[in-house]
């Protein structure tokens, strides 16, 4: 359950942290999973008290405080983007001056505010296909490929010259995202005859990776279609149900699965971290299409707000806004 509660002020940001008030966040279907307990360990009902489960953790504002110790050029008022810092559906956040990133003038508030979640899973998804020996003339296939993830991580893997094709619900969002992006495959799912499509459109091909945040059949249905020694790498569970597959279909064709989520991100090394950073501002300034807003809405609609969110087939990022 989400409420909108009058909490206390945190307290000055410490040496290496500054205090953002928070101008827009993004609502993640990740900070869902985690307000309805799905992060929790299994078997827990544990409820977390007021306050502590305050969801978000990603966001965009502006300084009003600053540590010592701190770096990268801040000053009072500097407009500024956040990841990972806990509690980013508050008015205020204290954030790791090593997780602020400074936003450049070009670069508008409403894309600032999705700078990190977005960007860098996209970042860490092709680095995982590329770890399963994934070449330009394999294919890869992207599930719930009109969403902002999938739109980025696209982008990245066309920009590599790797041969891509994305899966969507319907016929319209099928030539909606080939217009987008015309060197790439785009199938809908809405004929039962997709995989046969699917097959057809691989050839002689192998399937090499499969990137599905949507779990349940559909992943089943791909990690079915993957190349004998392919890999299926999840990063979300958008069906709520599990995977159907039998556990010897992967030594008996030397498949792999692997996950990736966002929340491992911090402890990259740093080197890969400033990468990732460089590589979501240049997507910003050159791709701002790929950062499209479904809706703003004050933070005091948090239950509107989540309602847009959730809705099938919905296009953009829908944002909480302060003033």
């Amino acid at each position: 359950m989400l409420e909108l509660l009058d909490g206390s002020h945190p307290p000055p940001p410490a040496q290496d942290e500054v205090l953002v008030r928070v101008l827009s966040r993004p609502v993640h279907p990740g900070d869902l999973i985690g307000v309805r307990g799905g992060y929790r360990p299994q078997g827990s009902s544990a409820i977390a008290p007021a306050g502590v489960g305050r969801p978000g953790f990603e966001g965009f504002g502006i300084v009003e405080a600053l540590g010592a110790g701190h770096s990268k050029g801040l000053a009072l008022g500097s407009r500024v983007a956040f990841f990972p810092a806990k509690g980013a559906w508050g008015e205020q956040v204290l954030a790791p001056v090593q997780f602020v990133t400074p936003v450049p003038d070009g670069v508008s508030d409403a894309i600032a505010s999705q700078l990190h979640v977005n960007p860098l899973t996209a970042a860490m998804l092709l680095r995982a296909a590329s770890g399963s020996g994934l070449e330009a003339s394999d294919l890869i296939v992207f599930s719930a490929a009109g969403s902002a993830v999938a739109r980025l991580a696209i982008k990245l893997a066309l920009g590599k010259g790797l041969s891509v094709v994305g899966l969507v619900r319907s016929n319209q969002g099928a030539e909606s995202l080939q217009t987008m992006f015309p060197e790439a495959a785009i199938l809908s799912t809405e004929a039962a005859d997709w995989p046969d499509r699917l097959r057809a459109i691989a050839g002689k091909r192998p399937i090499r990776a499969v990137l599905d945040p949507v779990g349940g059949q559909m992943a089943g249905r791909l990690i079915d279609l993957l190349a004998d020694g392919g890999a299926f790498i999840g990063y979300g569970d958008l069906s709520g149900e599990p995977i159907p597959v039998q556990p010897l279909v992967f030594p008996v064709r030397g498949l792999r699965m692997s996950g990736v989520s966002v929340g491992r991100w911090a402890g990259l090394s740093e080197a890969e971290r400033t990468e990732d950073i460089k590589m979501a501002l240049e997507l910003a300034h050159r791709s701002p299409e790929l950062f499209s807003v479904a809706a703003e809405y004050d933070l005091s609609a948090i239950t509107e707000a989540v309602a847009h969110a959730e809705q099938p087939g919905r296009s953009g990022t829908v944002l909480l806004t302060s003033k």
